[in-house]
């Protein structure tokens, strides 16, 4: 199963990923997007927010 990963030194903290995959992603108190330790990826595409992502900063890692 793929899951996501977002780079924190390339993170802006744009909250595009959070926008798209709220139940994957989250913004932080330093405000840089995050993947939850709980993330539910059944209810979106983290390709999207990948592909959204303007730095490139969230990847996708099989486990």
């Amino acid at each position: 199963m793929s899951k996501a990963k977002v780079d924190q030194t390339t993170c802006i903290g744009c909250g595009t990923c959070s926008a798209l995959c709220p139940s994957v992603f989250y913004m932080k108190d330093d405000g840089k997007a995050d993947v939850k330790p709980d993330a539910d990826y059944s209810p979106c595409d983290i390709q999207e927010a990948i592909d959204s992502c303007p730095v490139t900063a969230i990847s996708k890692v099989e486990e």
